[in-house]
């Protein structure tokens, strides 16, 4: 017998659960260093039912404990089979699915004592069958990451897609997002989305102001720029090769006539 619970029930489990492993007090933050989106960004469209496995990836997290997430997904294209916890929060790990009716959620936290985790990996493993090959959208929302402390942090989310191939959607917008690691010394990663194709300039100033570095990342399509190797990448030197000193500094990036302004942290 399959058993449904409701979106309420199941935020209330989901609070529950988070709360006795971890002691969560869930405090809002703004956009922080850490990306999460749903991969892979392009594979071979599986045929009608063949498995599909999504990875929910993360980029530049910082002592992540526990993770909450929703999946919405199209039940005439897709049928939810299974999610698993990933390699990424360590193997003393308490995870749980909750399938609903056309979304899944799934809440996972370490362990009291077990490491935190850092950098880049993958959060969770969802899979589908393919019920029909017709273009579909899986939403991630309701996205928390948390620390041990603990506070928790709201992420972006992405779209995909599958006609013929799976692949991420363009950005609904463009959007600039906190560096990782931050602080940092000497290198970081300034993650990005596009909403339409642009020339892109990041420009770094100083705390007095002063230019310090300008990049040129040349015309770019519209899309994902959160990972390492597609992110805006800064060495922490100045425009003469330099490397520069321990302090607060500003990052602008400018996208066709979109303009956005973070903050960053040298530590050495």
């Amino acid at each position: 017998m399959k058993i449904e619970f409701s979106k309420s029930f199941r935020g209330k489990m989901l609070f529950s659960v988070l709360t006795l492993t971890l002691c969560l007090g869930l405090t809002a933050m703004g956009y922080g260093s850490a990306v999460v989106s749903v991969q892979p960004t392009t594979v071979e469209a599986p045929a009608v039912g063949e498995h599909l496995t999504l990875h929910v990836d993360i980029t530049g997290g910082e002592s992540v404990a526990g993770y909450q997430f929703t999946v919405n997904y199209d039940t005439t294209a897709l049928r939810y089979l299974s999610a698993a916890n990933a390699d990424y929060l360590p193997s003393e790990t308490f995870a749980m699915p909750l399938p609903g009716t056309d979304s899944v959620t799934v809440v996972a936290a370490a362990l009291k004592g077990a490491p935190l985790s850092a950098g880049d990996g993958t959060l969770a493993t969802l899979t589908f069958e393919v019920l029909a090959l017709t273009p579909f959208r899986v939403h991630l929302t309701e996205m928390i990451l948390s620390d041990a402390t603990p506070t928790a942090l709201a992420v972006n989310w992405t779209d995909t897609r599958l006609d013929g191939t799976v692949e991420m959607l363009p950005a609904e917008r463009t959007s600039l997002f906190g560096n990782y690691p931050n602080p940092f010394n000497p290198e970081t990663w300034i993650p990005y989305q596009l909403a339409d194709a642009a020339d892109v300039t990041l420009t770094i100033y100083g705390a007095n102001g002063r230019l310090v570095r300008s990049i040129i990342l040349g015309h770019q399509p519209a899309g994902l720029y959160h990972r390492k190797g597609r992110a805006a990448y800064w060495d922490g030197r100045n425009d003469f090769g330099e490397r520069v000193a321990s302090g607060l500094y500003f990052y602008t990036l400018t996208a066709g006539e979109f303009t956005a302004t973070g903050r960053m942290l040298i530590v050495k």
